[in-house]
């Protein structure tokens, strides 16, 4: 199981020279579920200059596109009849459905892939996830967890700087969802109900990430009886302590016009991420706020997809580019459950 370890600190040039100058040739990936992730998941392997690449997928319209490259393999059908066997250090991304990720990662390694990434969230509690966990350290699976958004490079050109005047003193971040009026046709109940682990999360990894995971802190959510599938309310504030001893606060209000940010403060600098792709930095109390340059890998992928596909196939890379294990998945998960009010909910199985 991959661990959270130090990382050789590197800016968004420093990563996508590294990735520029790595060899991807002779690894192999199987990709599990082609919707938009997986996609992006082919793409970025594609980007990499992987040769070796399969798509596991129920959909062979979706796949026609793929037919004839000489590089990818087809597999139709869904994970549930797949067969086919790992090789040596193969890469398995599972990108399936949120309800079924559990489910693919056993198939998988039922079927002997030993070295995954799985799609955020894992499931939506983290008890589903902690039992996922020990399952995989018993079976000798080395898994991560694609939370993209610790690849951004707007991450990496962030937590250089930020080390470089010292650390950083205080944050404060956001997670308003943009919410669609027709997210009930295009989510699951379940997925509705735990909007916030299953989407919000994104943010709090990134922040927590960076300041590291909560300590000690007080939530308190409000409901206003303005969104009917999200039971446990829609206005969410709370502070409090990380790990590292940094002081941070939260803000978000799901029926108003706000939007995912991150503010984080330095001896020297104030920076601000919003929208998380990007970065600027402001250095006096009046100062405008000036949008930094950042280098991309591969600018056509989604942010941090080549990034963490790089750090899962090249052992090199791991040093600079942050994997997130499913134990820090778990305890996020779980900070998740107290900052939406999932803990005092009825339980609701997954996973």
């Amino acid at each position: 199981m991959y661990t959270q370890t130090s990382t050789t600190l590197l800016d968004s040039a420093g990563i996508a020279a590294a990735i520029s100058a790595a060899d991807f040739s002779r690894f192999s990936a199987t990709v599990v579920g082609y919707g938009f992730v997986g996609q992006q998941y082919v793409k970025a392997l594609r980007a990499l200059g992987v040769q070796r690449i399969r798509v596991c997928t129920r959909s062979a319209e979706r796949v026609a596109p793929l037919r004839g490259d000489p590089d990818i393999e087809l597999l139709t059908g869904g994970f549930e009849e797949m067969t086919a066997v790992s090789t040596p250090g193969e890469l398995v991304i599972i990108g399936t459905p949120t309800a079924r990720l559990v489910e693919a990662v056993h198939k998988l390694c039922d079927l002997g892939f030993r070295h995954l990434l799985i799609e955020k969230p894992v499931a939506l509690n983290a008890d589903g996830i902690e039992r996922l966990t020990e399952d995989l350290n018993r079976r000798g699976v080395e898994a991560a967890v694609a939370y993209n958004r610790v690849a951004y490079p707007a991450y990496h050109e962030i937590q250089a700087r930020v080390a470089r005047e010292g650390g950083v003193t205080s944050c404060t971040y956001t997670f308003t969802e943009m919410i669609k009026p027709n997210w009930q046709e295009l989510f699951p109940p379940e997925e509705l109900a735990r909007w916030g682990i299953a989407n919000s999360l994104h943010v709090m990894s990134m922040v927590h990430s960076l300041i590291g995971l909560p300590r000690e802190y007080h939530a308190h959510h409000v409901r206003n009886g303005r969104i009917a599938w999200h039971p446990t309310g829609d206005v969410f504030v709370g502070a409090g302590t990380s790990e590292r001893g940094i002081p941070f606060s939260y803000h978000a209000d799901w029926g108003s016009t706000g939007r995912w940010s991150i503010e984080l403060h330095t001896r020297a600098s104030s920076y601000l991420l919003r929208p998380l792709e990007e970065v600027r930095r402001r250095t006096a109390p009046l100062a405008e706020w000036e949008k930094l340059p950042l280098e991309v890998f591969a600018p056509d992928v989604k942010p941090g997809f080549a990034e963490e596909v790089a750090a899962m196939l090249h052992p090199t890379l791991r040093a600079h580019i942050p994997l997130f294990s499913l134990s820090r998945a778990a305890a996020l998960t779980r900070f998740g459950e107290q900052v939406f009010g999932y803990d005092q909910a009825p339980n609701q199985n997954n996973g």
